[in-house]
């Protein structure tokens, strides 16, 4: 995994009357730089930070599965996605792990200044947390951009309703609900709960569009994503 050096504001991001905490911009020690809000990246391509695409089982990692207490995630919410967390090289390692007949096929890990890093068979991967809610053809479904906030939206629905979220975030939401559009228009109601930054409502617009009408629900926060509201008590 490429190593963060700086952060910064994101000059494509700013344009747009974003990034207000000025460090959308990940800067890496070879030089390249990425933000995983709005996709703007400069130097090497995205290998920099998406490293090892090795479909060998010997290459995934494994952690332990306990609370987040910086996002207000329990225990028993992280037990129900198989979320894990490992220490590497001094910092915080988050394994999501992606499945596909009851198998591990691919893992993102997401390190310290959210650098990125995918493991497995890529091409595999459906919606995180999919292989949960095999009996489709429910009453509704709520889809958002990360792990995180699928969590935090599942936690307070006791985990009793389905909640997935987009593999690699805004910028590949069209792809993905393509690539799982059978199971995402089994269910009656597909709630959309994207991050509330012009990226994220782009990727609104894009995956509503995909959708037959009528179906399609859109959610509008109080403050940039779900997670962000639990931790603000909103």
């Amino acid at each position: 995994m490429a190593k963060v050096i700086d952060r910064s504001k994101c000059p494509s991001c700013a344009s747009h009357g974003r990034d207000s905490s000025s460090d959308n911009l990940v800067e890496f020690e070879n030089g390249s730089k990425h933000c995983f809000s709005c996709g703007f990246h400069v130097g090497d391509k995205m290998k920099t930070t998406y490293t090892d695409t090795t479909s060998q089982p010997s290459k995934f990692i494994s952690g332990e599965i306990t609370g987040l207490s910086d996002r207000k995630i329990t225990e028993k919410t992280a037990r129900f996605y198989g979320y894990q967390t490992v220490t590497k090289d001094g910092g915080r390692v988050d394994i999501a792990s992606f499945y596909s007949d009851g198998k591990v096929v691919a893992q993102k890990l997401r390190g310290p200044n959210k650098s990125f890093q995918w493991r497995g068979q890529t091409d595999k991967v459906s919606l995180w947390g999919q292989h949960l809610w095999k009996s489709a053809k429910g009453k509704r479904l709520v889809i958002t951009e990360g792990e995180i906030d699928c969590m935090t939206v599942a936690q307070l629905m006791d985990t009793k309703w389905p909640v997935v979220s987009l593999p690699s975030g805004a910028a590949g939401a069209a792809r993905a609900i393509k690539d799982n559009l059978e199971f995402v228009t089994s269910y009656e109601e597909v709630v959309l709960m994207f991050d509330m930054d012009s990226a994220g409502q782009d990727a609104v617009k894009a995956v509503a569009d995909l959708l037959p009408p009528g179906k399609c629900k859109v959610a509008t926060l109080p403050f940039k994503d779900a997670n962000e509201c639990l931790l603000k008590n909103q």
